[in-house]
């Protein structure tokens, strides 16, 4: 796969106010976000559908993840009886 694929496309504010549909023609066609630039700084990104909806997808899955390497390292600490019982949340911070 090609790194080159994923560099986005860049567009400014007023670009934007002028060919709104040439840009979104563009965006549906390459598949790669649009980030939209105001004197040089990032204002806005712009994705299709499909991109946002696959983003989103890999998103929930890495979060599933993390919670089931966390109830994994639990249980393994509660198997070890390496968990402390705390009389409040305060403890944990100490």
């Amino acid at each position: 796969m090609n790194n080159l694929s994923y560099i986005p496309q860049f567009a400014s504010v007023s670009d934007l106010q002028r060919d709104y549909p040439g840009l979104l023609k563009t965006l549906k066609i390459s598949g790669k976000p649009l980030l939209i630039l105001k004197k040089n700084d990032l204002e806005a990104v712009i994705l299709t559908p499909e991109l946002y909806q696959s983003m989103m997808e890999k998103i929930q899955t890495y979060d599933e993840k993390e919670a089931l390497l966390a109830i994994s390292h639990y249980k393994k600490e509660k198997a070890n009886k390496k968990l402390k019982k705390m009389k409040s949340s305060r403890e944990l911070f100490e």
